[in-house]
């Protein structure tokens, strides 16, 4: 049995993806400025900083003062935490804390929000320990936070096993060495071909510890 779960939040422990794309698209059409991709897919996965260049490349200039711009926008647009929580989250981390499984978040979002939504789900009691992407020097499909995870669990790779959902996370979790789980997402397409297991709901996630 693992002794350990990492979960990605976003599409995995919280359905956000979908808030964060169309947020951002909003905020892009109120200034009339078109972005490169209308396509969910193209931002699975993706970092802060990997979001931004992609959508406002070679002028950083503007990627800045846009990057504040939009930073106000979302504290007036803030996700509903409650409303995109897994619904099976809470069950499958009980589960898990009843077999002494430590439990542990992965996350590309910003440590904030990785708190966030922790204390509105009222996670706490379930969470040993978080990282977000912000706290790494490399960002997704680098190993580098799944590595700093096991670290401060004092685990190998062997005894955890990791949730994620997009192409980057799944790579970032296999170069660590570590089993992975896809979330299959039901409303878009994600190539989750390098994962060891595809599941369709999170309660399968006890049935491979």
């Amino acid at each position: 049995m693992k002794k350990a779960v990492i979960f990605d939040m976003d599409g995995v422990l919280a359905y956000t993806e979908k808030f964060y794309f169309r947020r951002r698209l909003e905020f892009f059409d109120e200034l009339k400025i078109e972005t490169p991709s209308r396509k969910i897919q193209d931002f699975i996965g993706l970092s802060s900083d990997m979001i931004w260049e992609m959508l406002v490349p070679n002028d950083e200039k503007k990627r800045e003062d846009l990057k504040e711009k939009y930073l106000r926008y979302s504290k007036k647009h803030e996700v509903n935490f409650h409303d995109v929580l897994n619904p099976c989250a809470k069950d499958v981390l009980g589960k898990l804390k009843e077999r002494n499984i430590k439990i542990a978040i992965a996350s590309s979002s910003g440590k904030q929000d990785i708190l966030r939504m922790i204390k509105e789900c009222e996670l706490d009691n379930y969470i040993e320990f978080f990282i977000s992407g912000e706290e790494c020097r490399r960002s997704k499909p680098d190993p580098e936070i799944y590595i700093e995870t096991l670290d401060a669990l004092n685990l190998s790779s062997k005894d955890a096993l990791v949730v994620e959902d997009s192409t980057l996370g799944i790579k970032a979790a296999k170069s660590a060495g570590i089993m992975t789980l896809a979330l299959v997402q039901k409303d878009y397409f994600v190539d989750q071909s390098e994962a060891d297991f595809k599941i369709n709901d999170l309660l399968e996630v006890i049935e491979k510890i």
